[in-house]
């Protein structure tokens, strides 16, 4: 009989060396010991000793977690039909509507890849940048293509917001870790926004394997956000992984082996999207303004830990409560 998991965590970092990633902190302080899963081709699987937890270091981009997902959700050996899914990871942080060390509860997630692009220097001038909708004439534009001609569309999803809600009431309170060296680096920023210590947040997270960064960019990313949500979410977070993930979820749902009304993701800023008021952009996102290319990764990872531990910890602890708020 396979294996029934409650709570499968998903994370995509996880760097060689003394570097933690972003299963190190969880793994640890959880005691999840490793975990093989024979004829699926996955590494870096870990469980709880009670086989509740299930993580996994999924890869780096929306190819790797894709290919990771379906092959942890297609195998014989697990029952994850009923399981919670949660992303927890690092991500970069829109400094207009966030500050670094907090985590992000994201209630859309959008695509950032799938784009028409012309090149910078050959951008028409009455255009604000040189990204379009599939099928669009101008930015922003109307698109004329149908979604299914490239298949099963994965451009933009709405995660269950009641699942979003209690997850926000259950963390919202929890004492978030903060160090002078981040605050140094928040406060180099203009607006009260940025300059905040780290606390819960909800709003949009962009998925893209481009690593973006700039002035520009930000602006794209919040109209781009915007616009493939109706104007319903604001773009907070920008990861690599998401719309990858959420596809073969997606999929593993349409064929009964996971439930899509059972999924979270949570993105703790570890830097942000642009370098502050004057300045290098090229400086802010090699990390040589600062200690790195995620100045506030030890942050984000404790941070992350602490909010994702108190959710997962309560799914477990109530599951009747949980099972009524992922109702279609």
């Amino acid at each position: 009989m396979p294996s029934q998991v409650k709570v499968v965590l998903i994370t995509m970092f996880e760097p060689p060396g003394d570097m933690p990633g972003e299963l190190s902190v969880i793994r640890e302080r959880e005691g999840l010991v490793p975990f093989e899963l024979p004829g699926s081709g996955l590494k870096d699987l870990y469980r709880s000793p009670d086989g509740q937890i299930l993580a996994i270091v999924a890869g780096v981009g929306t190819a790797n977690t894709s290919i990771s997902m379906m092959a942890l959700g297609m195998s014989p050996e697990l029952d994850l039909s009923e399981a919670y899914w949660i992303v927890v990871g690092i991500a970069g942080g829109n400094p207009n509507v966030c500050s670094l060390g907090s985590p992000v509860w994201a209630d859309w997630c959008v695509d950032g890849d799938l784009a028409f692009e012309v090149d910078a220097r050959e951008i028409p001038e009455e255009w604000p940048c040189g990204i379009l909708p599939l099928g669009s004439k101008e930015p922003y534009g109307e698109s004329s293509m149908p979604q299914e001609l490239f298949g099963y569309p994965y451009q933009v999803y709405r995660l269950n917001s009641k699942l979003i809600e209690r997850s926000v009431s259950l963390t919202k309170d929890i004492e978030l870790y903060d160090n002078p060296e981040i605050a140094e680096i928040r406060n180099k920023f203009e607006n009260d926004t940025a300059t905040q210590p780290p606390r819960i947040q909800t709003g949009g997270t962009l998925a893209a394997a481009r690593f973006w960064h700039g002035a520009r960019h930000n602006a794209w990313a919040e109209r781009w956000v915007d616009y493939w949500t109706g104007g319903n979410s604001q773009f907070f977070t920008s990861g690599m992984e998401d719309t990858g993930t959420l596809h073969a979820i997606a999929h593993l749902h349409r064929v009964k082996q996971a439930n899509m009304h059972r999924v979270l993701i949570l993105r703790t800023i570890s830097n942000y999207t642009m370098p502050p008021p004057g300045g290098n952009v090229i400086d802010s996102l090699t990390g040589s303004d600062h200690d790195g290319e995620f100045p506030a990764h030890a942050v984000a990872l404790e941070n992350g830990y602490r909010a994702v531990s108190t959710v997962f910890r309560d799914i477990i602890k109530n599951p009747d409560v949980w099972a009524s708020l992922s109702e279609a």
